[in-house]
Parts: structure tokens; C-alpha cells; sequence
């Protein structure tokens, strides 16, 4: 079994952007975990454990989405939280596109047999980080108030990614098992 997801990597030029935002948000003093900067990616399906044998099917149906799906910009703004501001559990960065949400509906059809999709309405968002509790939540609610509108900058989808992800006791490890490039 395997722990597999699909994504889309994100840019160097939008992490640089990133890290000032999450320094920030660890200095409120807040119980969290960062999502390393290496592993910043949007989720555009999560399979859960899967049977390695499943792997070349899955890998033939992303090679369709992707190779009928043209390249897009991604737009970084905004930050929110799941599941309320009143119990945060994820601090996440919005994204302004369309082609994104479509693309995730477009995998969630074809995979929905794999891992059924979890909510009902797709969320295109980049989640940085993870609070464990509600200590200091006050001085986090004022820092993501002074950041809602920011903008974190604009980059090319022009691939996705099926991921291996291993939880180990350091953190997440993220492994590509296949990259599948996106249309011209």
C-alpha cells in the first residue's frame, strides 16, 4: 500500500513570497506545524492508502485529464482557515482561478472509485500550516485579519504530480511517483 496524492507544485517565486507570511504567523505564538516550504503544493485529489497495483490505472487516467487539460495561471491571494475562525485546525492561502477547481472536479469524476471526494464542493486553496490548539488564537486572528487581502503572486500550472507521501516522525516526506505535464 501506498499513501498517494496528486498536486501541483508550487513555484519558487510564490514560496520565497510564503515564507515571511508563515515566520510571521510562528511568531504569534500559536501551537502549530508549518507545512515545509519544500512540500507546498495545492492538493488536487488525496487517494489515501492504494494498492500498488492500482498505481498504472490511476497513472493512465491523470495522463488523459492531463494531456486534455491546457497549462493556466494560478493566482495566490487571500488567507483562510478550516473549518471556522472560531476552531481553526488549517491556515491556508486562497487561490483566485477557476481552472484549478475545474481541473480537481475533472480528477475527483475519474478517481472518485479510488477514495471518494471528502466535502461536497471543491476548495482550491495552499494550506501552510496546521494548529494543534487554541493557545494564543487571538494573536493569530489579528495577524491573518492584517493579511487577508495580501497577494502572494501568479504562476504557471503546467503540471501535475502523482505523490507518494510517507509520514515519518520528522514530518511528511513527499516522493513523485509520476509528473504528467499539462497542454499547450
Amino acid at each position: 500500500m501506498k499513501r498517494l496524492f496528486v498536486a501541483i507544485p508550487v513555484s519558487d517565486e510564490i514560496r520565497q513570497a510564503i515564507g515571511p507570511v508563515a515566520e510571521s504567523i510562528v511568531n504569534t505564538g500559536v501551537a502549530l506545524r508549518l507545512v515545509s516550504l519544500e512540500n507546498l503544493h495545492f492538493t488536487l485529489k488525496f487517494l489515501g492508502d492504494v494498492d500498488e497495483s492500482r498505481i498504472p490505472e490511476i497513472e493512465d487516467k491523470l495522463q488523459d485529464i492531463a494531456g486534455n487539460t491546457k497549462r493556466f495561471m494560478i493566482k495566490v491571494k487571500n488567507v483562510g482557515v478550516f473549518p471556522s475562525l472560531e476552531k481553526i485546525n488549517v491556515v491556508w492561502l486562497g487561490v483566485e482561478d477557476d481552472s484549478l477547481v475545474s481541473l480537481m472536479k475533472k480528477i475527483n469524476q475519474e478517481l472518485n472509485y479510488i477514495k471518494p471526494q471528502d466535502h461536497k464542493e471543491e476548495v482550491a486553496h495552499l494550506t501552510i500550516a496546521r494548529i494543534k490548539t487554541g493557545k494564543n488564537k487571538g494573536n493569530l486572528l489579528e495577524f491573518l485579519k492584517s493579511i487577508k487581502d495580501k497577494e502572494f503572486g501568479e504562476m504557471e500550472a503546467d503540471r501535475m504530480i502523482l505523490y507518494e507521501s510517507e509520514l515519518l516522525p520528522e514530518g511528511q516526506v513527499h516522493k513523485v511517483v509520476k509528473e504528467f505535464q499539462l497542454g499547450d
